[in-house]
């Protein structure tokens, strides 16, 4: 399947994929060319320089005396060894060139101009019109005598270039061949990748059922589609759960939008009572604040969760706004008489937003307020500093809460069998939990039904702050408590 290049294969998106894998290939060819021409140009180098060596010390054996070279005046020299072009012996000003049957064009002219201390293989040297490739070796002895002999080194050099020439096109010719292969290699490792869209697209045909196969794929593959699949379950739960969401804000809202018509027809139908109109304008108003307010708590639950609350920071003391929300109750719970203790002996310092902190406080002390026991009721705030944290407890004899139903009163719009007789939009806890977890805190409950509640929020210790712990952190308006209450 994965062997043949089809035309998306040649896409421009598919070639910026390739190029960088095509351009190792291609430069890594050339580096192992080139490695291969250094190698070989040194072999061939190598041999040629050790034949006009073991050439030269031939032919020095063969002469007996060293005298018979070196002497003030030179004696007619031995014929030079199959191989050599040249033989040439220098001592003071005094020189002798002697040329072999190889020689051809090569002039005594070229030879005696030579510099007596240039060596190595393959140097050009021309004569005339015609260049010549040699190989020379020099020879130094202590008494002056410098002794130069080379080769025709043609062979040798004309080899190395037919072999460069022939390795340069292979290289350029292996850009047209390594261009298909660089794209079959990133086709190749895009295959796990293809295969996964068509199981995706395969699982939208059947969105019901059915999730990606988490075994016999490798264990990448695996692990990649054991990831999916939780995010595809996740998906469907929070699908399901907003449906059941709208579904409770279609009803929730379903009873204040119904009341709202039924009090405007009474006003319209009272057309010259003003008394009549005016406490229709009144109840239409109320209704409104209800709705707004459940729909401006659900918006901030839903920032608090997306990560996008907006929190203005900044020292408090948090026992300064625990009094705040204990004195703003204080009416509430004398109505349902209940009493409220505020049990907190030293300074809470934390960085909170006031407003937010102070709603928390606010929704949980209206709910034990709400669902505490009536005619002896009691709700205990306590507070304290633990290690790193500042531990803010409410505890009451109230209704209590099940076993089951404690791992949900978390949720938006959620409200327990027993608090459905009270008056409330099943958003305040879910507020408490998001701006908790938005303040890097924890906020959990332990509940026995029918023997009371006790909810603990943790937060992080913040500075100590240089105010007093009576200073005022933040008035909450009787609206706004409204609008933050209600579990």
């Amino acid at each position: 399947m994965f062997l043949k290049l089809t035309r998306e294969d040649f896409t421009w998106s598919r070639a910026r994929k390739a190029l960088p894998l095509f351009l190792l290939l291609w430069v890594g060819g050339i580096l192992l060319g080139l490695v291969y021409l250094l190698s070989v140009r040194s072999h061939l180098q190598t041999n040629e320089r050790g034949q006009v060596e073991k050439m030269l010390d031939s032919y020095l054996a063969s002469n007996r005396s060293a005298s018979r070279l070196f002497g003030a005046v030179f004696p007619q020299p031995e014929p030079l060894p199959q191989g050599l072009v040249f033989l040439r012996i220098l001592q003071g000003g005094d020189q002798m060139v002697v040329v072999g049957e190889q020689a051809g064009a090569l002039s005594f002219k070229g030879l005696i101009n030579l510099p007596p201390e240039r060596s190595g293989v393959w140097l050009p040297l021309t004569t005339g019109k015609e260049q010549h490739i040699l190989t020379i070796v020099v020879r130094r002895y202590d008494d002056g005598v410098v002794i130069q002999a080379g080769m025709n080194g043609r062979a040798g050099y004309s080899l190395f270039q037919q072999l460069l020439r022939v390795t340069l096109g292979i290289l350029a010719g292996s850009a047209f061949l390594l261009w298909p292969l660089a794209l079959l290699f990133i086709k190749r490792s895009l295959a796990p990748l293809i295969v996964t869209r068509a199981k995706i697209a395969e699982l939208i045909q059947r969105p019901k059922a059915g999730l990606l196969p988490e075994q016999g794929n490798g264990p990448e593959l695996d692990s990649l589609y054991g990831q999916i699949n939780q995010l595809i379950r996740q998906n469907r739960q929070l699908v399901s759960e907003m449906q059941q969401s709208l579904d409770n804000v279609a009803h929730d809202l379903r009873t204040p939008m119904t009341r709202l018509r039924s009090v405007a027809e009474y006003g319209l139908q009272a057309e010259n009572d003003t008394w009549r109109l005016r406490e229709a304008l009144s109840d239409c108003l109320e209704e409104s604040d209800r709705v707004l307010a459940m729909l401006k708590i659900m918006m901030s639950v839903a920032e608090a969760e997306s990560g996008t609350m907006r929190l203005e920071l900044q020292a408090c003391d948090l026992t300064s706004s625990l009094r705040q929300v204990v004195t703003l109750y204080e009416y509430v719970a004398e109505e349902q008489q209940v009493a409220v203790y505020l049990e907190v002996a030293q300074s809470l310092p934390a960085q909170v937003d006031r407003t937010r902190i102070s709603q928390v406080w606010a929704n949980l002390l209206d709910n034990a307020i709400k669902y505490g026991k009536e005619g002896g009721g009691w709700v205990k705030i306590a507070g304290q500093v633990v290690g790193r944290e500042v531990v803010v407890t409410f505890a009451d004899n109230g209704i209590g809460i099940s076993d089951n139903e404690q791992g949900r009163i978390w949720e938006r719009l959620y409200r327990g069998d027993r608090s459905r007789s009270r008056k409330g939009l099943g958003l305040g806890l879910s507020y408490v939990h998001a701006v908790v977890a938005a303040h890097q805190g924890i906020v959990s409950v332990s509940s026995r039904l029918h023997q009371g509640s006790c909810f603990e929020v943790r937060l992080p210790v913040g500075q100590v702050i240089g105010q007093s712990a009576n200073q005022a952190v933040g008035q909450l308006s009787t609206q706004e408590k409204s609008q933050t209450s209600g579990e």
